[in-house]
C-alpha cells in the first residue's frame, strides 16, 4: 500500500481541489485530496477554514496548498483537477488576470509548478469533485456553527443591484428585470426584458447575469446583489447546491459573469423590498401578452378566411 513516505512514481498523482465561500467574499474554506496514479489510494487529504475571502482566492489557495503538500510527499508528477473553470483557464494561460491579489496567488502557484517534472491541470464537472466540495462545505459550517447568511457584506460596495425574474407558468411567459443604484440610491441603470417561455428560476438567473454584465460595463467593481428568490440567492452564495440539470448552465454562466467583480455578495430580501423590479417583471410579461393578443386579433380581422380554417383544423384534431 502507498503511504505519504512512499508515493507512486508510475505516473502523475491526481489532486482534486476545491475552494469556496458563503458569500463573495464570505466565510471560506479549502480542500484537497491527493491520490495515487491509479486513484485507488489516498495519499493525503485536508480541509481548512481560511477566514473571509472570495471564491477565486479560496480556489487558488487550495491549489497552492495542494502543490506544497505534493512536494512534501516527494511527488514529481501531478495532475490537478478542479471544477473552477475560470481558475483552470487562468493557470493554463487562457484567461487574463485582472485582480492584483489573484495575480500574487497565480505567481505563487507557478513557482510551485516549476518544481515538478510533469504538471497538468484540467477542469472537471462539479459532480466529479463532490468529495472535495463536501469537505469545503463542512469546514465552513464547522467554523460558523450555523452556517452562513447570504445577507452578510464585509466590504464597501460601489453599487447595489436589485434583480427579479418570473414566469407565468412552468414553462410560461417570462421576464427579467434589474435596477442598479449607488449606495446613495442614485439610479445608474434600469432595465427589463421579455424572455419568451421559460421554467421558474431561470428568469432570476437571467436577471443576475444581465445585471452583472451591465454593472461591469458601468465600471462597478464591488457590488451587492439583492434578490427575493431565496433559492437562487442561496445557490449563488454557495449555501445550496444546484441539483436541477436545467439550472446548472444558467448557474455556471452567472458564476462566470460574477467572477469579473473584485467582490460581490448575494442578499436574499423580501418581495416587498424588491417591489420595483418585481413590478417591472409583471408589467413586461403583461405588456407582451396584451400585444400578442392584439396582434392575433388584428391578423384575424385582416384575413378572416384564415381564421376559419384554423378553427376547423383545431376541431378536426
Amino acid at each position: 500500500m502507498l503511504s505519504e513516505q512512499e508515493p507512486a512514481n508510475s505516473g502523475p498523482a491526481y489532486i482534486y481541489v476545491d475552494g469556496g465561500s458563503h458569500g463573495n467574499p464570505g466565510p471560506s474554506a479549502i480542500a484537497y485530496i491527493v491520490k495515487s496514479p491509479d486513484q485507488k489510494t489516498t495519499l493525503a487529504k485536508k480541509a481548512k477554514y481560511i477566514g473571509e475571502t472570495t471564491n477565486n482566492v479560496a480556489e487558488y489557495t487550495a491549489i497552492l496548498e495542494a502543490l506544497k503538500r505534493a512536494h512534501k510527499l516527494g511527488i514529481r508528477e501531478v495532475l490537478i483537477r478542479s471544477d473552477a473553470d475560470f481558475i483552470v483557464k487562468q493557470l493554463m494561460g487562457l484567461n487574463k488576470i485582472r485582480s492584483p491579489k489573484l495575480l500574487g496567488l497565480f505567481l505563487a502557484c507557478q513557482d510551485e509548478i516549476d518544481e515538478f517534472a510533469v504538471f497538468g491541470i484540467e477542469h472537471i464537472p462539479r459532480a466529479e469533485n463532490t468529495e472535495a466540495d463536501k469537505m469545503v462545505q463542512e469546514a465552513i459550517k464547522a467554523q460558523t456553527k450555523t452556517g452562513t447568511s447570504a445577507s452578510k457584506c464585509s466590504f464597501k460596495p460601489d453599487g447595489i443591484i436589485y434583480v427579479a425574474g418570473g414566469s407565468k407558468g412552468s414553462p410560461g411567459h417570462a421576464a427579467a428585470a434589474y435596477v442598479i443604484v449607488t449606495p446613495g440610491d442614485k439610479v445608474l441603470a434600469i432595465y427589463a426584458r421579455y424572455l419568451g417561455k421559460r421554467l421558474p428560476n431561470i428568469p432570476e438567473y437571467a436577471a443576475v447575469y444581465l445585471s452583472a454584465k451591465k454593472a461591469r460595463s458601468l465600471g462597478l467593481n464591488k457590488v451587492v446583489i439583492r434578490s427575493d428568490n431565496t433559492l437562487v440567492a442561496r445557490q449563488l452564495s454557495g449555501e445550496f447546491k444546484v441539483k436541477s440539470e436545467k439550472l446548472k448552465k444558467p448557474y455556471a454562466e452567472c458564476v462566470q459573469a460574477l467572477s469579473d467583480f473584485e467582490a460581490y455578495t448575494i442578499q436574499s430580501i423580501s418581495r416587498a423590498a424588491n417591489k420595483i423590479t418585481y413590478r417591472m417583471v409583471s408589467e413586461t410579461i403583461r405588456d407582451y401578452v396584451r400585444q400578442e393578443a392584439e396582434n392575433e386579433t388584428s391578423n384575424k380581422k385582416r384575413n378572416p378566411a384564415s381564421a376559419v380554417v384554423v378553427q376547423d383544423s383545431e376541431l378536426d384534431s
